[in-house]
């Protein structure tokens, strides 16, 4: 009976031996891959893929005839470590309603400075949102509302059909400036291009010091300066940003009627961001078209004491006279005290989505 016992025990020791083998070896094989990661971050993801597909075979070939190991094993092998290499040394790709130059590339750069993200523009707020739900991108941002004008109509319709979260937000203080082609000076200025919001907020800039000039829209600020900066009599109202990128120069320097000109950027993708601080959820709702709907839906936050931050209508599409509720409320959902209101809103509302809990980039 001890006999069995003793070799009941050697056998355990055995295979507590094997397993200290084991950890030790990983350890060493995850060390070297964090070593292979280091090595590559240095030459960025373009560079280092076409190195790591261009070693493949010849790496295989010699680790094979130094260990056994038949070849394709070891393709196979090296095509998974370095699948795993190039997946933590590629850069966040972040699309922004462009073109380049835009407002909105201001708020991505404010939101993901140093995390090494590649900015990629996009021609409408619907591109961005779709270039997130397909995969093309991590991440997305688009311009939410501004602090004079109020909401932008597109985000929030796609905020409704999209199956995308709000993952953070940021604001920016807007400065406009009038941008032309070098050397060209005020009263040389017979065209002004610019996108309709911005405009509308340089109305007396505008009427006082640009009068008889003739006013066209643009698709976006940054298109308008681009297109400026290459004809003569023709200037802009865009950013700083904007006026660098494609070699403006700016003719007047905040121009914007309310100097208290913000805009409200929001993130959208699938993975909130861990930066920032005031967490903040966001919600859609619909109620019944009868008297008193709305205030019951509203009552259980105000008997818990939370406080919104913003309500605003938006007709539902399809379905004339018809409106949907955009909700902004101080708090996340892992607080009991807003899943219980939005718990009893299920209950009060016909429809109810939840965009996301998200924190504020400074």
């Amino acid at each position: 009976m001890l006999s069995k016992l003793f070799s009941v025990w050697l056998v355990i020791l055995e295979c507590k031996n094997v397993e200290c083998i084991l950890d030790e070896v990983d350890q060493k094989i995850f060390e070297k891959i964090a070593k292979r990661v280091k090595a590559l971050q240095s030459l960025g993801y373009d560079q280092a893929k076409q190195i790591l597909l261009s070693r493949r075979e010849r790496v295989a070939e010699i680790v094979s005839q130094g260990n056994g190991l038949p070849k394709e094993s070891a393709k196979l092998l090296l095509s998974y470590i370095d699948d795993l290499t190039l997946q933590l040394i590629k850069p966040l790709t972040v699309a922004f309603l462009g073109p380049r130059g835009s407002f909105t590339e201001e708020a991505t750069l404010k939101i993901f400075s140093g995390a090494g993200v590649k900015p990629v523009p996009y021609p409408s707020i619907s591109d961005v949102f779709r270039a997130v739900e397909n995969g093309e991108v991590d991440y997305g941002v688009v311009p939410l509302e501004n602090s004079t004008e109020g909401s932008v109509g597109e985000t929030l319709d796609m905020l409704a059909t999209s199956s995308v979260r709000i993952c953070g937000e940021t604001e920016v203080r807007i400065v406009h400036n009038l941008i032309a082609k070098p050397g060209t000076r005020l009263e040389d200025v017979k065209v002004v291009l610019s996108h309709p919001m911005a405009l509308a907020q340089c109305r007396n800039f505008i009427y006082s010091r640009l009068k008889g000039v003739r006013i066209e829209t643009r698709a976006s600020t940054a298109e308008a300066v681009k297109e400026a900066v290459e004809t003569d009599g023709v200037a802009a109202i865009g950013s700083e940003l904007a006026a660098r990128i494609y070699g403006g120069e700016i003719v007047a320097r905040g121009i914007e009627d309310n100097k208290e000109n913000y805009t409200r950027f929001i993130v959208i993708g699938f993975k909130p961001l861990e930066k920032g601080t005031e967490t903040k959820t966001s919600i859609i709702f619909t109620v019944k078209h009868i008297p008193g709907a709305l205030y019951k839906a509203l009552e259980p936050f105000a008997s818990r004491g939370i406080n919104l931050t913003k309500i605003e209508s938006r007709p539902i599409k399809g379905k004339p006279w018809e409106y949907m509720f955009f909700l902004d409320l101080q708090g996340t959902l892992d607080d009991p005290k807003v899943a219980e209101a939005i718990d009893e809103l299920k209950n009060r509302s016909t429809y109810i989505k939840i965009l996301g809990s998200y924190k504020k980039i400074q």
